[in-house]
């Protein structure tokens, strides 16, 4: 691994032509350091979704790089030549976070013999565990559960003192890395407006109780704690023989973190996707409209034409029938009424005049225009 020195500009270069992720692990930093590194430096950087609308030929807004006289105008990384080939995956951002906040932290996350100046939280939950007997349902023997709209703990009498000196240490170095808990629906970390919920409970061990018939299985506290992330797929820490929970605290905090990153970036993505997929139906609904439109107005082009043409050919009738009893000098009173009455209905028909009719509306001008079809089949 080598050093590589970079001027001020050439970082803020760097972190608008490649997502913040990648540059972190080409210069061995985990996200969060990159974004530290950058604040330092007064380097503006891309917003939630930057690169998401990108990939989708979306406009994107670059920020110009402030003039800054008062930080320092370059900064020395370490280099990974091979970081493409050699960091694959969450594993070395996950480890690098821990470490990260294992250091930052390290002064939070020792713990005491008891509650000292415990949160809230921990103060409802450890009275609301007070007024609460051990379990003894279905097949479960020995837990405590806490209440609903209380901090989510699930132990045996013998582990609730560890269970909220550990929940108590857990929320506070939760809220020192700038983040909140908060017990709605269950309880939840929230980081950059992304809830992951979560719970502690002690594991269960089984044991075979023998019977006259048939063998029955009970399930007793293990003494064995675990921390459940309810995400998919889900995660949990839990005891071991070589670790406690309690020092896993910033491997936890660490994940939660890029859990909540990933989360942001697939909420992000989602709405991108509805955006468009509303622009498109958008575009659908539109065009939809367009051809009904469209098709109103042809269906009336042509039927207005086969009306006038046929007004056409009722005049020229009317007329070959004037003329004809002319020529035969048969034009009585009769006819001539006749003759006023058809150019009348012709006037009627034809859309260019459009006559009003004492007697016979549009709707009759459509039947007239179309007139229903003899049926000629016969039983």
């Amino acid at each position: 691994m080598e050093q590589i020195k970079l001027t001020r500009q050439q970082l803020y270069d760097l972190v608008w032509e490649n997502p913040l992720s990648k540059l972190a692990k080409k210069y061995n930093l985990s996200d969060n350091g990159l974004r530290k590194v950058c604040k330092k430096l007064d380097i503006p950087l891309p917003k939630n979704g930057h690169w998401q609308k990108i990939k989708f030929n979306k406009k994107v807004i670059i920020e110009k790089l402030p003039v800054n006289n008062k930080v320092e105008n370059s900064i020395t990384l370490n280099f990974r030549e091979n970081a493409e080939t050699v960091i694959k995956g969450e594993g070395n951002e996950l480890h690098q976070l821990t470490t990260e906040i294992k250091n930052t932290l390290k002064s939070s996350i020792i713990f005491p013999e008891k509650l000292t100046k415990p949160h809230p939280l921990i103060i409802e939950a450890k009275n609301d565990l007070k007024t609460k007997e051990p379990s003894y349902i279905h097949n479960i023997r020995g837990l405590l559960n806490t209440s609903v709209g209380v901090l989510n703990i699930t132990v045996s009498p013998q582990n609730i003192k560890r269970a909220l000196l550990f929940m108590d240490i857990f929320i506070k170095a939760i809220q020192k890395r700038g983040h909140k808990i908060i017990v709605k629906e269950g309880s939840k970390i929230v980081i950059d407006n992304i809830e992951l919920g979560f719970g502690l409970r002690e594991r269960l061990k089984r044991k075979i109780v023998k019977g006259t018939y048939y063998d029955s299985t009970e399930l007793y506290p293990s003494n064995i704690l675990s921390l459940s992330l309810y995400v998919y797929p889900a995660k949990e820490w839990t005891d071991t023989n070589t670790s406690k929970l309690e020092d896993k605290i910033p491997n936890i905090i660490a994940k939660l973190e890029l859990q909540a990153v990933k989360e942001k970036q697939d909420e992000i993505q989602r709405e991108i996707w509805h955006q468009e997929n509303e622009r498109r139906l958008k575009i659908e609904q539109e065009f939809k409209a367009r051809k009904a439109k469209e098709i109103i107005k042809t269906q009336k082009l042509f039927s207005d034409a086969e009306k006038f043409e046929k007004a056409t050919i009722y005049r020229n009738f009317i007329n070959a029938t004037e003329q004809k009893a002319i020529q035969e000098n048969t034009l009585t009173e009769e006819l001539k009424e006749w003759i006023k009455w058809a150019n009348e209905k012709a006037d009627w028909f034809d859309p260019f005049i459009n006559r009003e009719d004492e007697l016979l509306n549009d709707n009759d001008r459509e039947e007239f225009h179309k007139p229903k079809q003899t049926n000629y089949y016969y039983r």
